[in-house]
């Protein structure tokens, strides 16, 4: 028999239900896209490693090649403060990113990322094959966070 109501259709198969159709009961829109889920998890891991940076900076500061004990503009004491804060900040902010996804936590993300490859673009000369490996990963970072939030607009 054929269904001529003026209800819209809410099949489950996918792309067949029109936009602003409410969702069949049992199924549920994906939490987040497989790039957003990985730039939260390099997020946590390169604040993390930030955060480890910074420990070592600060308890030793025999390690980092410096020139009068002044790094960049600022004393290596200075550094290690900014690394822990900024890596403490990106590791909280992909931990955001990875409970829901939500649309302040991708802008957050990437202004810390942003400033994150911008601290190591500085430390550049104190760890040169680090600071490059961190860059890579932070522009990792925004191309999946940017990427995201305009494929997810291009389905509605």
């Amino acid at each position: 028999m054929t269904d001529y109501s003026t209800e819209p259709r809410t099949d489950t198969r996918a792309g067949t239900r029109p936009p602003g159709a409410p969702m069949p009961t049992g199924v549920r829109e994906p939490a987040m896209s497989g790039w957003v889920r990985f730039a939260g998890i390099i997020m946590v891991v390169v604040g993390v490693f930030g955060v480890i940076e910074g420990l070592y900076a600060l308890f030793t500061p025999t390690y980092y090649v410096s020139v009068n004990g002044v790094l960049v503009a600022f004393g290596l004491g200075t550094w290690a403060w900014i690394h822990l804060i900024v890596g403490a900040v990106t590791a909280l902010v992909g931990a955001g990113i990875l409970s829901g996804d939500q649309p302040w936590a991708r802008v957050a993300g990437m202004v810390i990322v942003g400033i994150h490859a911008l601290v190591q673009l500085v430390w550049l000369p104190a760890a040169p094959l680090w600071s490059i490996l961190l860059i890579a990963l932070d522009v990792a970072i925004l191309a999946a966070l940017a990427g995201a939030g305009q494929r997810d607009r291009s389905e509605i």
